[in-house]
């Protein structure tokens, strides 16, 4: 019925008239359309943009862990953002120096782990060019019952990680978060953090804990890691007995090559074997069988017991690495800071992946978590997270700056010597075969690695 007595009076309009409305009806409803299409855009933002973070860590390797249980400690909540899965345990195991010790007892870890890795009553290296044979008991300085052993430990990595993660809040871990860049404004005092997955997040605070190939550091404006020419080949095998070996590390230099293995418990052993790069290796490195006989061709002429716990290791445990360095100065370190950087540093293999010739890689990075957490202790008592803004953003940069400057002398000494005494020990040249047996050996004998095991 409405229709009947519309039609009549819509015929009987001047035909301006009638184009003036429909006019209007059209402009109504494309702006009723664009409402609805920026609410739309809105919530996909929205979506997308999550709430804003007080600290976030990037990567949950032991770094990344250590770091945000340090923060932990001294009541700093955080939130790790770990590309993988799950706790990833590519690596084998750690060797746990007594610096490493102190910084596990600071994070409150050390006693559930103790109980359960063998302490090492020395180190024993030898050369099969000259027969040599040195032991370096562990025992800090004093003679007799004045000596004290050193507490030195061989750890597995998955233990290590689930030890520091146990430890934190539920909730502290989001795997599959990979950070693929990161931004800030300059004027703003917020950095946002892109993942691949598409969303983004918005952090006060971001402590790149990344790795080698730290997303975080090539946004600070560091050098890119170097290959040192170096490979790596490490496992682990377990046996259903007691293994009876000794208590020790042990190293046995050859030409060309380093091999060795610690004892981690009664029944677990971790071996390992370096040389310098060939080109098949980038072939072989993704496929453990051919790493295993490539391990076991590089020792062909090396003393058991080291090509039987190669053969006896399961392959899922054997992983091959190209050893890489990220050459900064110590006056360098805060630089990315000075460059206006804010509220944003990094932390282990992120900012100094070195040679594993020491042993020191864990190591470093637990002394940095438990010194960058002191840092932001002290600082952040000032600082007021719920009002956050440039202010707030120059005082955690300065936090950082110091941190940097704390740590760079000690971190560069470390990676400066991992990395020549790599080279001198495996020995490729008749020179550097020289210098290890006839120079090295005699005077240092093994104790160089004991000179950097205190904090």
């Amino acid at each position: 019925m409405a229709g009947k007595h519309l039609m009549p009076w819509v015929y009987q309009m001047p035909f301006a008239h009638f184009t003036l409305n429909l006019m209007a009806f059209g402009a109504l409803r494309f702006a009723l359309e664009s409402a609805r299409m920026s609410v739309w855009i809105v919530e996909a933002k929205e979506s997308s943009m999550e709430k804003c973070e007080d600290i976030v860590v990037v990567g949950g390797g032991v770094a990344g862990l250590a770091t945000a249980l340090a923060l932990h400690r001294v009541g700093l909540r955080s939130l790790v953002l770990e590309r993988a899965d799950c706790l990833r345990t590519a690596g084998a195991a750690f060797m746990m120096w007594p610096n490493a010790w102190k910084a596990l007892d600071a994070l409150g870890v050390s006693d559930s782990l103790r109980p359960f890795y063998s302490q090492l009553d020395g180190i024993r290296g030898s050369s099969i060019c000259t027969g040599v044979c040195k032991n370096v008991p562990l025992k800090s300085g004093g003679k007799g019952d004045s000596s004290m052993k050193l507490e030195s430990r061989c750890i597995e990595r998955m233990a290590l990680l689930e030890a520091l993660a146990k430890e934190l809040p539920v909730g502290s871990i989001r795997f599959n978060s990979k950070i693929v860049s990161l931004h800030r404004d300059t004027i703003s005092p917020f950095t946002t953090l892109e993942l691949a997955d598409g969303r983004s997040l918005t952090a006060k605070i971001v402590i790149g804990c990344d790795g080698v190939y730290s997303v975080i550091a090539r946004w600070m404006g560091l050098p890119p890691p170097k290959t040192t020419g170096r490979i790596a080949i490490r496992g682990m095998v377990t046996y259903t007995e007691d293994h009876h070996f000794e208590k020790l590390m042990l190293q046995v230099w050859g030409k060309g090559v380093k091999a060795g293995f610690i004892t981690c418990t009664d029944k677990k052993v971790y071996w390992f074997v370096t040389r310098r790069s060939h080109p098949q290796d980038a072939e072989i490195c993704g496929d453990a069988e051919r790493v295993m006989h490539a391990a076991l061709e590089m020792v062909r002429d090396f003393p058991e017991p080291i090509a039987e716990l190669i053969k006896s290791s399961p392959v899922e445990t054997i992983n091959m690495a190209d050893l890489k360095v990220r050459w900064v100065w110590p006056w360098e370190w805060g630089r990315g800071v000075e460059k206006g950087k804010g509220s944003v540093t990094i932390v282990g293999d992120a900012l100094h992946p070195m040679m594993p010739d020491l042993a020191q890689g864990a190591c470093m990075a637990l002394e940095d978590a438990v010194h960058l957490s002191r840092c932001l202790e002290q600082v952040i008592k000032s600082v007021n997270m719920a009002d956050w803004g440039k202010a707030q953003a120059e005082k955690i940069e300065t936090c950082f700056n110091k941190y940097l400057q704390e740590r760079r002398w000690r971190v560069s000494g470390i990676v400066s010597v991992a990395f020549v005494m790599g080279f001198v020990q495996e020995g490729s040249s008749r020179l550097e075969r020289f210098v290890r047996d006839w120079i090295f050996f005699p005077l240092f004998s093994m104790r160089y690695l004991l000179y950097f095991v205190h904090s």
